[in-house]
């Protein structure tokens, strides 16, 4: 089998869905996974989202990781006052917590905390440029730490593709439909969040891995 390589928009607590995601895919270890951030939150299980990613790198698949806005708002409770902290559990934060068994963020074990502090704001390849949610194109470098907003907050899905070497990018962030993220997948911007969270919308509820080679899509449907 050729190497494969895949992108997973947000998780958001669902380790159910995505263990049988992984599973679908038949993830090998010659093969590559993006994951676009959002890993915590909203969901029932963050802690088992963020076990499953560990446990995946440290058996050597090669799973590569972003920040996105949900791990930066933890960092921030933690690192910053009450504002922070009750803005985070207001965005799901307290999910988060409950599926630790803790009642304070600073509780939540190290190893994961330290899997959080570290992730990068973007990947690179020579097809595509993964973000969790945009770039700003108004600033010299959309990569620096000026950039830094817009690559955990950015909604407005614009995409200058001479500034990024006529790469697509590969984001999740906003949640779109499938039929959406069908249509995107012709532009220069390929969003990938279908709101896995939120099984009660239309054409929303999925967990969506992109297979970069080909641009097939693999939905799996919200199990916990």
């Amino acid at each position: 089998m050729s190497n494969r390589s895949f992108a997973i928009g947000d998780i958001h607590g669902c380790a159910r869905t995505l263990r049988q995601l992984l599973k679908v895919l038949g993830l090998a270890k010659t093969d590559t996974l993006y994951l676009l951030g959002d890993y915590i939150d909203r969901g029932p299980d963050s802690r088992g989202v963020i076990e499953t990613i560990l446990r995946m790198q440290e058996e050597g698949f090669d799973i590569r990781p972003i920040c996105g806005n949900h791990e930066e708002m933890l960092l921030l409770a933690i690192r910053s006052g009450v504002f922070e902290l009750i803005e985070w559990l207001e965005q799901g934060g307290g999910a988060t917590l409950k599926s630790y068994g803790v009642s304070q963020p600073q509780e939540i074990p190290r190893p994961h905390l330290d899997f959080m502090e570290n992730l990068p704001l973007f990947r690179e390849t020579d097809r595509f440029v993964f973000v969790h949610a945009g770039l700003d194109f108004t600033i010299e470098d959309p990569f620096s730490e000026a950039g830094r907003a817009a690559m955990l907050w950015e909604r407005s899905g614009k995409v200058v593709p001479a500034r990024i070497g006529g790469r697509k990018m590969v984001s999740g962030h906003c949640t779109q439909t499938l039929d959406e993220i069908r249509a995107g997948l012709k532009s220069s911007h390929l969003r990938i969040d279908n709101g896995c969270v939120y099984p009660g919308l239309p054409g929303k509820g999925n967990l969506v891995a992109l297979h970069l080679e080909t641009g097939a899509l693999i939905v799996q449907e919200n199990i916990g």
